[in-house]
């Protein structure tokens, strides 16, 4: 293989060890009126996420906005991998204008950013763009975002991708961290690739 070619098909692959992974505006009331997904499965895999980077150490940040002029409550699946150390909350729609933020991804000294969120057309697309922006790798499993339309969440994700996103799903981002399924971290991320929900 060319060393070009190589070099395409690694933007593809996630580097476990340079991984944080981004869970955007998860809250309940939030998701609850997700069309693309079911709010169900959204949860669901969002927790499946949040469970593969527990099992391999990588840093994970909740990022949450008001709800009833309060930091909105994450969803359930969330909350065990959430603490007061990785949740900010935020007022400004796009992340990467928020200092706390960013300083909390310089910090990890990590380059790779897994986005999951609701909505896609704004919290996984401000997330993504702004992480683009700032040189950083990002990849976007679909089946862990939604969105109220179907129509603007295909336009986001177009958008995302054109800037440069990686459009992927968990399985595919699971299987990739730990591929070998006979020992751990694998043996738990099978679990999270054989509870995915579509």
């Amino acid at each position: 293989m060319s060393g070009t070619a190589k070099n395409d098909v690694d933007q593809y692959i996630v580097n476990k060890d340079d991984a944080v992974f981004i869970f955007a505006d998860l809250h309940p009331d939030l998701i609850a009126s997700s069309n693309t997904m079911s709010p169900e499965s959204l949860s669901a895999n969002a927790g499946g996420l949040a469970k593969i980077s527990r099992a391999i150490s990588a840093p994970a940040l909740f990022l949450t906005v008001p709800r009833d002029g309060k930091p909105g409550e994450l969803i359930a699946p969330l909350k065990p991998y959430a603490n007061a150390n990785n949740t900010i909350y935020r007022l400004n729609a796009d992340p990467f204008q928020v200092p706390a933020i960013v300083d909390a991804i310089i910090k990890t000294n990590r380059k790779t950013l897994i986005v999951s969120g609701f909505t896609a057309e704004v919290a996984v697309l401000l997330t993504s763009l702004g992480a683009l922006r700032n040189g950083y790798r990002v990849f976007i499993p679909v089946d862990c975002t939604g969105n109220r339309s179907e129509r603007t969440e295909q336009a986001a994700l177009k958008q995302a991708e054109q800037a440069g996103a990686v459009l992927t799903s968990l399985a595919s981002v699971a299987a990739q961290i730990a591929p070998n399924f006979s020992k751990e971290p694998g043996t738990t991320i099978l679990s999270v690739i054989l509870d995915a929900e579509v």
